[in-house]
């Protein structure tokens, strides 16, 4: 399609957010010619806060009972599982893999499940996000004997996805650079007034900095601490809840295995601390004893922008007459809603910037948002 009228478009934020946010615009967009979307953000990957996150697809850090967020995860979750079985995944870092959960049990809440006999299913009321993957079950108790040694517990297993944002944004990006009504700009914008008069719809993906960025002060950080380390071993994903003692994870990437995790709200401090280390060893090491002989590692600390009252995903139209879509404040689970969110931002941009039809493609989907350069 082609005419007189051009839709420009601006998104501040370069990370898995703005990204995913700006593949889904041109797949609505994907012939008219005179769309005009410009990439600002001053950090892109390898510097962005999910290329510091191990990628994991779990609803992480966010309320659990909030529907638009199952329905994000679960868009999400289909498009990941589809870019596993495709050309996509070696080079873009989408590992398919069983992750285990378990979480320490006290002697009253034994008895307790003892005699409820629950069966596999009812895990899922308190963990909805069970609903949406392909398999998932409780840990049953021959299972459990796998994991005497932290015993007592309790728990579930099931199949998720691993995407490597360090791998995975810069394949986005290649993508998006080819496309020549595509702009990327490398830079901090300190207000959205900067950006006043150069587009029709501004789309904020920020994510912490959208604190300082619009003044919304629900949002606050949420810091963790990873170490990266070589174990080949590793092929599953595990993460412990052992309450007072706190939580610890193990997740595998291709080529490393990232051990964690801290979430520490409102510390901005960025830079590691030995107590943190020691303590994402120790609780490791319990899940998998061997990784207590792995003494090198690569530690690094990433600000989760988490938000009082969940991810804030909606349209607003400034005092001044700017047309400006907010997306953030997606805790720890960026990447778990991103493709999600970018969706329903997408359906917004298209009623402000309406488009004669929409395209039609036997692709499946995730080749009609991106493809491998």
């Amino acid at each position: 399609m082609s005419n007189n009228l051009n839709y420009r478009v601006i998104i501040v934020g370069g990370g898995v957010i703005g990204l995913t946010t700006a593949c889904t615009l041109l797949k609505e967009y994907v012939s008219t010619d005179n769309l005009q979307l410009t990439i600002i953000s001053e950090a892109l990957s390898p510097d962005t806060t999910g290329d510091i996150s191990a990628g994991f697809w779990q609803p992480y850090g966010l309320e659990l009972s909030d529907q638009r967020m199952l329905k994000w995860a679960r868009y999400s979750y289909e498009i990941f599982m589809e870019e596993y079985f495709s050309t996509k995944a070696a080079r873009a870092g989408v590992i398919q893999l069983t992750s285990y959960t378990m979480m320490k049990q006290e002697e009253e809440e034994q008895q307790q499940q003892q005699q409820k006999h629950v069966d596999n299913n009812d895990i899922s009321i308190d963990f909805p996000f069970l609903a949406l993957v392909r398999h998932y079950r409780r840990l049953n108790n021959t299972e459990l004997r796998i994991f005497d040694h932290l015993a007592p517990v309790t728990g579930f297993v099931m199949s998720s996805v691993v995407v490597e944002v360090r791998r995975y944004l810069p394949e986005l990006h290649r993508f998006l650079e080819k496309d020549s009504r595509v702009k990327f700009i490398r830079k901090k914008i300190l207000s959205l007034d900067d950006l006043k008069g150069q587009a029709d719809v501004v789309i904020n993906c920020t994510g912490l900095g959208a604190r300082y960025l619009v003044g919304d002060l629900a949002v606050r950080p949420a810091r963790g601490q990873v170490i990266r380390v070589n174990a080949p071993w590793i092929k599953s994903q595990y993460y412990i809840d052992m309450k007072e003692e706190g939580c610890g994870y193990i997740i595998p990437q291709s080529d490393t295995v990232v051990l964690g995790g801290t979430f520490q709200m409102d510390d901005w401090k960025t830079t590691p601390t030995e107590n943190d280390t020691c303590h994402i060893r120790r609780m490791c090491a319990k899940i998998l004893p061997a990784l207590d002989d792995v003494k090198d590692g690569k530690v690094q600390v990433g600000l989760r922008p988490y938000r009082e009252g969940g991810v804030r995903l909606e349209h607003e139209l400034t005092s001044d007459g700017m047309n400006v879509i907010h997306c953030y404040g997606h805790s720890g689970a960026g990447v778990t809603l991103s493709w999600g969110c970018a969706k329903d931002v997408v359906d917004i941009v298209k009623s402000l910037l309406p488009i004669d039809e929409s395209p039609t493609s036997e692709l499946p989907i995730h080749e009609q948002l991106w493809r491998l350069i």
